[in-house]
């Protein structure tokens, strides 16, 4: 297939806490009329989300006060699980009951829900939302999208669910339609009606299975509870994108030593008080995640550390996030397929590695599963982009002064690296892009510099989200480039347009607000930026990096011009 008209992937990396400063305005957004009826597709996914420990006593469907289906025992009082099973038949669920009602008018709540709403694992047709709540009192969750009338929306899903035994919130909606924005939120009731409730998300489901259209994503880690509130986390929260990646190091658990020690520290990084960044920015779309070291503890080695804190640093972690929608033990690595746009390949480079295997013939960075199942989703996959959410770089980088260091990453099991890019090489795979973190600075590579064919046009994106690192210093083209100069930045208004099936409030409703733009008088940096990207602007299957703080931004080619 020589052209792909509409396979784009713009991607925002919330880099630089330090320095705030605007950056290139998008005006928006991505198509999709939700009319699609295609099912999932048949990506393979495993992992593990953490259920409610409440048990349903039965599997009746009854009717809820606003029409719409809902699950319960038969008892109007009885709760939800949390569990896939339990959303029950719902065909009408796209189109949803219109009832009157104002969200945004009911009182914020925070002391009861004080920290972050999430949506994860989103496919076509559903979602794992996720929140907490300080009481033991069951809450309503509904999910909506805007009514036809002024001060109605049209609820698909309403369910009463339970909060677990550390108050943690979890429900799998399914019934949903590919491509389309929904807003949820978790409210506190009396005699039925909302009076209470925690911040307001939105998530948009994955575009049906033939759709290709442009995608953004917001890229962000390495969040350092020193940064918060996280400036740049707020700034890309004030702007547009389909998915949240998130690379690892979501928080920094280090001194933790018990299960109630990772819970609290969750918890701190999670808080919707003050302002933070994290939960601003998670509100605002469904999120794709993987971990590094520091959800556990700082470079932990799996062979070594103590069994009973790695279980517990994973179990405050799947308790605290949306990781999957597939319970397998805690299993991180697992895709997802957005039409032939792209596939997001999450990895997990932490805790299936065996270090004193790295010198050996048969180094084990990725367990041999994950290996065979990330060469099955690259070879299989029909999408145009192949996104690896990798955690800690890929790069080929300078000896000096980054190879002091490279036991931590994967050019210290270089025989696993290299069976990967050989693999690459000989099913001349295009367009893979590597997106990682843990290096606490911003560039975008060639994998391997001096690497031939298809390898040799593999690209990787690095970012962090807070912490910085002064050996960002050492970083220099031609093979790697370090987004670390500032734009020369000039001021307009311009209208924000709404297209298709964009975010169903705040994005797309401030008409002629103040928006930043780099200048075209280009910095070095941008100019090499250009250079990389040819004619990108007019060429089908571009990439576009652009950041939430100070950094340059410019968009990139895609790996492979000629597909």
């Amino acid at each position: 297939m020589k052209k792909l008209a509409g396979a784009t992937l713009v991607a925002v990396p919330a880099c630089a806490d330090d320095v705030m400063a605007g950056t290139e305005g998008l005006d928006g957004s991505s198509t999709g009329d939700g009319s699609s009826t295609t099912t999932s597709g048949e990506v393979p996914t495993t992992g593990t989300p953490t259920t409610s420990s409440s048990t349903s006593t039965g599997d009746a469907t009854t009717t809820s006060s606003t029409g719409v289906d809902s699950t319960s025992t038969g008892d109007p009082t009885s709760t939800s699980t949390g569990e896939p099973g339990d959303m029950g038949a719902q065909p009408q669920a796209c189109e949803g009951q219109e009832i009157a009602f104002a969200p945004d008018a009911v009182a914020e709540d925070l002391a009861r829900f004080p920290t972050a709403v999430m949506a994860g694992a989103m496919r076509q047709e559903s979602a794992l939302l996720h929140g907490r709540s300080e009481t033991p009192d069951p809450v309503l969750l509904r999910v909506w999208q805007p009514g036809d009338v002024e001060g109605t929306v049209r609820v698909v899903r309403e369910l009463e669910v339970a909060p677990d035994e550390n108050g943690y919130l979890r429900q799998f909606v399914d019934g949903l339609c590919p491509g389309q924005w929904y807003r949820y939120g978790f409210f506190g009731t009396e005699r039925g009606e909302p009076v209470a409730r925690g911040v307001l998300g939105e998530f948009r489901t994955a575009i049906a299975d033939d759709a290709m259209e442009p995608l953004t994503v917001a890229i962000s880690c390495c969040n350092g509870l020193d940064n918060f509130p996280w400036p740049a986390l707020q700034r890309t929260s004030d702007e547009y994108y389909d998915v949240f990646l998130h690379l690892g190091d979501m928080a920094y658990n280090d001194g933790e030593m018990s299960l109630a020690d990772y819970r609290g520290n969750w918890q701190a990084y999670l808080a919707v008080a003050d302002g933070g960044g994290m939960a601003l920015a998670y509100a605002r779309a469904g999120l794709y995640c993987t971990l590094d070291d520091h959800e556990v503890t700082n470079d932990f080695n799996p062979e070594t550390i103590d069994p009973q804190r790695l279980q517990d640093a994973m179990t405050s972690y799947f308790e605290a996030i949306p990781v999957t929608d597939t319970p397998m033990g805690f299993r991180v690595w697992q895709s997802f397929r957005w039409g032939l746009t792209a596939e997001f390949i999450v990895l997990d480079c932490r805790t299936e590695r065996k270090p004193s295997t790295a010198n050996s013939a048969d180094p084990i960075y990725l367990g041999k599963e994950q290996m065979a199942w990330l060469k099955e989703r690259l070879q299989s996959s029909p999408c145009h982009f192949k996104v690896i959410l990798n955690s800690v770089p890929i790069t080929d980088m300078p000896t000096i002064p980054w190879d002091f260091a490279a036991n931590d990453r994967w050019e210290g099991y270089p025989v696993q690296r290299q069976e990967l890019l050989d693999f690459i090489a000989a099913e001349d795979i295009t367009n893979v892009w590597f997106l990682s973190g843990d290096f606490h600075t911003c560039f975008i590579s060639h994998v391997e510099p001096d690497g031939d064919g298809v390898v040799a046009r593999t690209r990787e994106i690095a970012v962090t989200g807070g912490n910085t690192n002064v050996l960002g210093d050492f970083l220099a083209a031609p093979h790697l480039v370090r987004l670390v100069e500032p734009a020369r930045l000039h001021h307009h208004v311009r209208p924000v347009r709404r297209r298709g099936a964009g975010p169903l409030h705040r994005r797309g409703q401030r008409a002629g607000r103040v928006q930043r733009d780099a200048d075209p008088k280009m910095t070095p940096v941008t100019r090499e930026l250009r250079d990389m990207s040819s004619s990108a602007f007019a060429r089908a299957g571009a990439l576009r990096i652009r950041t939430a703080a100070r950094w340059t931004t410019r968009r990139l080619s895609d790996a492979d011009p000629g597909r």
